[in-house]
């Protein structure tokens, strides 16, 4: 092994998969990979903002080709790789309560009050918790939930 593989810097490739289809692939790749015992591939990551790609950590974009080439949800493999700095974004966790403002109408998807429909009348980005009053009570009583408790039905109106 020569003194420039030895500090070679792994690089970032993206592979075009068919939508829908990305954790199938990164699945089959990671098989793959324990199955060569390839020690070129260092991790695969799929995420759900980027679909139609997975992203392969590796040291040789050929041997990244050879893994991927009988998949046969996989599409190709982009030229080049991405730098670490672009992926950062994905790579740390998003707050549950960071695309909810107040008077955005929720749906409860969990807990006791799952299924009714409430308005955001709160919320505390450092519990990650929200305050709404539900709609269908008789009267209006502040509710606080966390925020992965519930989905924007409808963004509140500007004006």
């Amino acid at each position: 092994m020569g003194e420039e593989e030895l500090f070679e810097r792994p690089k970032i490739f993206s592979i075009k998969t068919q939508i829908g289809k990305e954790q199938n692939v990164a699945e089959l790749l990671k098989g793959r990979v324990k199955k060569t015992g390839d020690k070129n591939i260092l991790s695969i990551l799929v995420t759900p903002e980027l679909r139609g790609y997975v992203f392969v950590e590796a040291y040789k974009a050929d041997e990244v080709k050879k893994m991927i080439k009988a998949i046969s949800y996989v599409r190709g493999m982009l030229e080049g790789n991405i730098p670490v700095e672009e992926m950062e974004k994905f790579l740390t966790p998003a707050s549950s309560v960071e695309k909810i403002t107040e008077g955005d109408i929720v749906e409860m998807i969990a807990g006791p009050f799952k299924g009714e429909m409430a308005k955001v009348t709160h919320i505390d980005a450092s519990k990650e918790e929200i305050t709404v009053e539900l709609f269908d009570s008789v009267v209006p009583i502040p509710i606080t939930v966390k925020g992965d408790q519930v989905r924007v039905v409808r963004k509140r109106e500007e004006g």
